[in-house]
């Protein structure tokens, strides 16, 4: 008796915590307001790793507005990578030029979008993984 009481509860707790998850990651895709300052390097790659997510996700099920969404934050993440200040100086001139191929590949995953071209969105999210792989600091 003791435990089907505290299922239902268990199950609220799981349920709220999963749609915390989903809220952030779709809050990622959300611009960043252009006045505002640059964050820093750590968070916009986080921020990238999360907006490429929501992309896998909204390919999976056929959502194409997120999808386009999350390539155009793709895209203004890209960018400010490339003004942040803190990034590395040994790794300047590599996250530079990544962040500039991330920059062209999210607007590639952009058109791909807008056409519905499914084999070029997945050519385009293959790439996008990889290119935000490479931005990692070790």
């Amino acid at each position: 008796m003791k435990n089907t009481l505290s299922a239902p509860f268990l199950l609220l707790a799981l349920l709220a915590l999963g749609c915390q998850s989903v809220s952030e990651k779709a809050a990622s895709i959300q611009p960043l307001a252009e006045n505002t300052p640059v964050p820093p390097y750590q968070d916009l790659l986080s921020r990238a790793r999360n907006q490429s997510s929501v992309a896998t996700e909204s390919f999976f099920i056929n959502n194409w507005a997120e999808l386009e969404d999350a390539a155009k934050g793709l895209e203004q993440t890209s960018r400010l990578m490339s003004k942040s200040a803190d990034m590395p100086e040994d790794k300047k001139e590599s996250i530079l030029a990544v962040s500039s191929d991330l920059n062209r590949e999210a607007a590639k995953l952009k058109e791909a979008c807008r056409t519905k071209n499914e084999a070029e969105v997945n050519t385009q999210l293959q790439k996008i993984t990889l290119k935000i792989r490479e931005l990692r600091i070790n």
